[in-house]
């Protein structure tokens, strides 16, 4: 198969991915000074043993709570305002597991519309060993400024972004960054641009890093992790395993 070929195959998966993805990932808001909404973030909806959860970095959930905000997700362009008590890792500079969850009703689900990712398509216990695309999904602020996000007080229009890497099973740094391969999942980043202006991860947090097995199988896609940081010098950034989430959630929430 031709270079050009297999490039249409990637850019093709991808694109199709996007969009399923998309129906399981919700922007994340805090009302700012003005008490008009601000995306700051992502979140993924899965499902764990019949239960609904919404997840995030606890980072996120941090920053809502320095701005006293309520916790608002967007939802068919409108705010809605997540119902419970989060369970969290931590909320220190040193927390590498970085996670957050929340229980969702089959109510709250139900009258909101809110889509869930079924279990089965959790990549749990690294059943995968090898994958052909990774890519991460979320709400990058760069492509997202308020002003430009907000079309009224209670509707908004937000742009979410499929950003593919390769997964570093080789990386070699993990105590450097504080990091272990069994918890985390490494992926390239670059400078990857967009009409000529690079993508920042900046806002991809709490969303999915994902994976397909293989470029031929269009729709075999499944949530490997959470995305937690990137770091801009080294190219890389980091995501919590989806297999060491489900054990929380069972543990904790």
């Amino acid at each position: 198969m031709e270079k050009e070929e297999i490039q249409v195959l990637i850019n093709t998966a991808i694109s199709n991915t996007q969009v399923e993805v998309n129906n399981f990932t919700y922007p994340v808001f805090i009302a700012d000074d003005n008490h008009t909404p601000d995306l700051i973030a992502s979140s993924v909806v899965i499902k764990v043993d019949n239960k609904n959860y919404l997840v995030t970095a606890a980072h996120v959930l941090q920053q809502v709570l320095n701005a006293k905000s309520q916790f608002l997700i967007g939802v068919d362009q409108k705010y809605v305002q997540l119902e419970g008590e989060f369970v969290f890792s931590s909320h220190d500079d040193k927390d590498h597991f970085d996670i957050a969850v929340i229980e969702l009703t089959d109510e709250f689900v139900s009258e909101h519309g809110i889509k869930v990712l079924d279990e089965s398509r959790l990549a749990t216990n690294d059943k995968f060993e090898k994958v052909h695309i990774a890519l991460l999904h979320g709400f990058p602020n760069s492509k997202n400024k308020q002003q430009k996000a907000l079309r009224g007080t209670t509707s908004f229009k937000v742009k979410a972004v499929a950003y593919g890497g390769v997964i570093k099973k080789d990386f070699q740094d993990w105590s450097k960054f504080g990091k272990l391969p069994e918890l985390h999942t490494c992926m390239t980043y670059t400078k990857t641009k967009d009409h000529n202006k690079p993508i920042s991860p900046s806002g991809f947090s709490g969303g999915g890093l994902w994976i397909l097995p293989s470029v031929y199988y269009l729709g075999d896609y499944y949530l490997d992790s959470i995305m937690i940081e990137y770091h801009k010098n080294a190219h890389v950034t980091f995501s919590t395993k989806i297999d060491s989430v489900v054990d929380f959630i069972k543990q904790y929430a």
